[in-house]
């Protein structure tokens, strides 16, 4: 067996660009998480995963310094950069997880972990919410099979969750997160991630005496108990299913089903197919008790149009429910596919028939903001809840929330307009703000529009989750086939998402690590304008501005003015400070 440590690092981090050559105390980062594994006597050798971007070329430079191997990939998969990364290794061999945010993993704990590891001979361990000091541990077999199982962008790019989301399919080790002594309350000092954090580092490091002495995790905890923290305001965020839905987490992408399936399992199986594939984050149905929803006049009503599944409007709807055993066989189908079920209850004995097969969350659909009981009922149930908004007014939305009494932790509000498809000038994504403004609560957008470019464009503005329609045709029978998505359309919605989470960045300006070369090229330095002889007193007049941009600055010229040429410069040199005196 082979115990391979493979470091995540890379230049162009969302927070702090560059930030794993960073000098912490005079030691780059990268170097210091390298150096604390290779005390790891249970490690056999070390690689370091990264892209194939330009960007991530000086990490290659800095790392043949230090006896460790380099792997480049994709820089959008990197659960596929794990897997390749450990091409040669066979499936019984090990991985261990480090990142290059954290660099101080401890060896003694991070052992045990190991064992515990090979003793219970799981595929995956991980301390329970992760840790900054002990590593994750995975069998190459697992890793190979979440990477053949899941499409979906936030399991491919941060590797491990398709491994806690399907405790099914692996078998998981989950140490609990003050295991050995660990402390919970501090873990989130002990990584850098922004320019505050790297300060507070070196400040620890230094008062620690950490790189002259070996200092324990014991001492480090007493350090930051006897500092005084910096309040943080804590990042909204709910926990769908076990995966994260707020503020700086990936957008949360529901392909809605609804009833696209037509009243049959095996249509619907197709649908969560095509979800998965596109990378959706979770797929959505509808249920409805219709003896519940309809009087006996609407139930007879005759239903004669080319959308009719029956003679009469409740034959219609009848003919499209799934009953209780055909929910549960969808949710355990889309549970084995790693994709997350979910559904829309339209009553209370719908409720309580999802609640029977333990549906993870809900969602009320707009016409229901009024429906006081089964909002009650919903909010009983403790679990999350999304409410839309498409048919509700402001006043409809506050009796909701007020019926609900769910908090931050478990209700999300969707922007929407029920009109199929909507206008453009009817969809008023700003509301996202003002329901974000008045309530406080998570807020994302329900797309009852054509095509992908809105969900897109709610997705920059921060929407924290996109609602569209799904169907495997949109010339099949049904209302809502029309303005829903097919494979290709799902398939481009989820990428121009996650491109444009890229895009948007963190909001410091500062010069990229991509453009540092062009910089150079591009950008001017002070130049001789004449030739200059030996012992000429320099001045403005012998001077000019030219390309390339590695020399001195214009505005840093007066560090050279008025000094004597040590030698004779030619017309049209760059100028260093070594020329004069």
């Amino acid at each position: 067996m082979k115990v391979r440590a493979i470091i995540q690092a890379r230049m162009l981090s969302k927070r702090l660009r560059g930030k794993s050559l960073m000098s912490v105390n005079e030691i780059p980062l990268l170097y210091r998480v390298i150096n604390s594994v290779k005390k790891f006597d249970f490690i056999d050798e070390i690689t370091i995963a990264t892209t194939d971007l330009v960007a991530d070329d000086p990490l290659e430079a800095a790392v043949k310094k230090l006896d460790v191997s380099i792997f480049r990939g994709d820089a959008l998969d990197v659960l596929n950069r794990f897997v390749e990364a450990s091409a040669d290794l066979n499936e019984h061999d090990i991985i261990v997880r480090f990142t290059a945010d954290n660099p101080l993993y401890i060896e003694d704990i991070s052992k045990i972990a190991f064992e515990k590891h090979l003793e219970k001979k799981v595929d995956y361990t991980h301390i329970d919410g992760l840790s900054h000091i002990v590593p994750e541990i995975f069998n190459v077999g697992a890793i190979r099979e979440a990477n053949s199982l899941t499409k979906a962008y936030f399991d491919r790019e941060h590797v491990t969750p398709f491994f806690r989301k399907n405790p099914s399919l692996f078998s998981i080790l989950e140490l609990p997160n003050d295991f050995e002594g660990l402390r919970p309350d501090l873990d989130e000092y002990l990584t850098i991630d922004t320019n505050e954090q790297l300060h507070a580092f070196e400040k620890m490091l230094t008062a620690t005496q950490y790189d002259s002495k070996s200092v324990s995790i014991a001492e480090i905890y007493d350090y930051l108990d006897t500092i005084k923290h910096t309040p943080k305001t804590p990042k909204q965020r709910i926990k769908l299913d076990k995966i994260w839905v707020g503020e700086d987490y990936p957008t949360y992408i529901i392909a809605e089903i609804g009833q696209n399936h037509n009243g049959e399992v095996r249509l619907a199986k197709k649908l969560i197919d095509m979800a998965v594939d596109a990378g959706a984050s979770a797929v959505k149905f509808q249920k409805r008790d219709i003896p519940s929803e309809l009087t006996k006049e609407a139930f007879d009503k005759p239903y004669d149009n080319p959308n009719s599944f029956g003679k009469t409007y409740g034959e219609h709807r009848m003919f499209l429910e799934l009953d209780e055993a055909q929910h549960l066989e969808l949710k355990e189908y889309a549970s084995a596919k790693g994709i997350t079920y979910f559904c829309t209850p339209c009553d209370v004995p719908s409720l309580e028939l999802l609640e029977r097969i333990d549906c993870p969350f809900y969602k009320v659909a707009s016409r229901d903001l009024t429906n006081i009981p089964l909002l009650e009922a919903l909010g009983k149930t403790g679990k999350p809840v999304i409410i839309s908004t498409g048919m509700a007014s402001l006043e409809d939305i506050d009796a909701a929330v007020d019926a609900l009494q769910l908090g931050k932790d478990k209700l999300m509000i969707l922007q929407c307009t029920s009109q199929y498809p909507c206008a453009l000038e009817n969809v008023n994504l700003k509301v996202m703000d003002t329901l974000k403004e008045r309530y406080g609560f998570i807020t994302g957008f329900s797309d009852h529009t054509s095509g992908v470019v809105v969900s897109t464009a709610a997705a920059v503005m921060g929407a924290a989750i996109i609602e569209k329609h799904i169907t495997l045709d949109r010339t099949m029978k049904g209302t809502d086939q029309p303005g829903s998505l097919e494979k290709s359309g799902l398939t481009k919605l989820v990428e121009y998402i996650r491109a444009a989470e890229i895009a948007t960045g963190d909001g410091i300006k500062e010069v990229n690590p991509a453009t540092a070369a062009a910089k150079v090229k591009l950008a001017r330095s002070v130049t001789s304008k004449v030739n200059i002889k030996k012992g000429d007193l320099l001045t403005d007049e012998l001077i000019c501005l030219k390309s390339p941009g590695d020399g001195i600055k214009w505005n840093d010229r007066n560090s050279i003015l008025g000094k004597r040429a040590v030698k004779d410069i030619d017309a049209d040199v760059t100028l260093k400070q070594e020329d004069f005196e």
